[in-house]
């Protein structure tokens, strides 16, 4: 987590940033006589790039002086979940707590679909105005454009990255009745029993897919995918005996942990996690290399006002650093984590989507 930021307020007064009249900046642009004066030789060209600079002049000041007093309306934070699950449980977290913070209603606009690619499409598409923000996970801007084809937009060119806000961690689980409690043990059943060993994940390309995947290649070990519909037909199958391992978010398996009906063997990231005290990290539970986390970010449109820019990303990252934040997210096992800059966000997501090449062709996972 990086240190508080100083936090610029968000509402200025447009009295006061709108004080620019056209005859003021005219004054400005005559003091370069040696470019604009009319009485220099071929003077109407000259006038003519006088007006042009004095118009230019003009917009840039407006466009400031709407982009301080941002924002004056409602903002959509656009997820690509239906209500109920843990990208929809993220937003309502964010929008309530922003909406205090900035003065304006934030609504969560759900447009569930195609792996988030209908809501990222529809953010991408957007005004460039900040009125109209994504929040989405690393599928939809690292995997996703490996796994879909023909994808209408792309990552980093069709989005202005504003910060990372939280984190999600992949649980290995198995049911007590398999007598399996550590990573060493299942790893030496399945090499033990090939062909007949089965893991579950909430569909094709899923994150949790992918690491199932490159578990298989660190391993050595052969474990079939069985792809479902989402986390909770995949769970239900684990739980009644149908498939042997369950590959998933902690939303989705931490309730069945507590309540001892799995058991689980390690985290899919190279550490452990503070959220899901007692269970190691993959280096730890004897499988180095294999660090495949899961986090949400939240983007803009492209193009939109740097001033627009870093006043999201000061807002969004107070609000992520506020203690009921973490207590609410904690209930999900979610950690809030926000990046430096939205430059270090941009940055961090070039070098993820990068890494997931590799391992979304050696899966040869496609999309449903």
């Amino acid at each position: 987590m990086v240190a508080p930021a100083a936090i610029a307020p968000i509402r200025t007064s447009r009295r006061v940033s709108m004080g620019f009249s056209f005859g003021g900046i005219l004054s400005v642009a005559s003091r370069f006589r040696y470019i604009v004066s009319p009485q220099t030789e071929g003077g109407f060209m000259h006038l003519f790039a006088r007006r042009t600079l004095a118009a230019a002049l003009l917009v840039s000041a407006s466009t400031s002086a709407w982009a301080q007093g941002y924002p004056d309306r409602p903002l959509r934070l656009v997820v690509g979940f239906p209500p109920g699950g843990s990208g929809d449980f993220l937003a309502r977290i964010i929008a309530d707590e922003l909406t205090r913070e900035i003065g304006q209603p934030v609504v969560v606009d759900n447009k569930p679909g195609a792996g988030s690619n209908i809501a990222a499409e529809h953010v991408a598409r957007a005004a460039s105005d900040g009125y109209t923000i994504l929040l989405a996970g690393n599928f939809t801007h690292a995997i996703n454009p490996w796994l879909y084809k023909n994808l209408s937009w792309d990552p980093h060119r069709d989005f202005t990255p504003i910060t990372e806000v939280a984190l999600m961690s992949i649980i290995v689980c198995v049911t007590p009745e398999r007598g399996i409690r550590s990573m060493k043990e299942l790893i030496a059943r399945v090499r033990s029993e090939p062909g007949k060993w089965f893991y579950a994940s909430p569909g094709n390309g899923t994150s949790q897919h992918l690491a199932g995947a490159e578990l298989n290649r660190i391993t050595g070990t052969d474990m079939q995918h069985v792809p479902f519909k989402g986390g909770a037909p995949s769970l239900q199958a684990v739980l009644a005996g149908d498939v042997q391992v369950m590959i998933g978010t902690t939303p989705v398996v931490l309730p069945q942990i507590r309540a001892g009906k799995l058991v689980p063997l390690a985290l899919i990231t190279r550490a452990p996690s503070r959220m899901v005290p007692g269970v190691p990290g993959m280096e730890e539970a004897g499988v180095p290399g294999l660090d495949l986390g899961s986090w949400w970010g939240i983007w803009a449109p492209p193009g939109i006002p740097s001033e627009v820019k870093q006043r999201l990303y000061a807002s969004i990252t107070k609000v992520m650093r506020l203690p009921q934040v973490a207590e609410k997210l904690a209930r999900e096992a979610m950690e809030p984590e926000v990046s430096a800059s939205p430059e270090e966000f941009a940055a961090f997501v070039r070098r993820d989507h990068a890494s997931y090449e590799a391992i979304v062709k050696s899966s040869g996972a496609k999309a449903d």
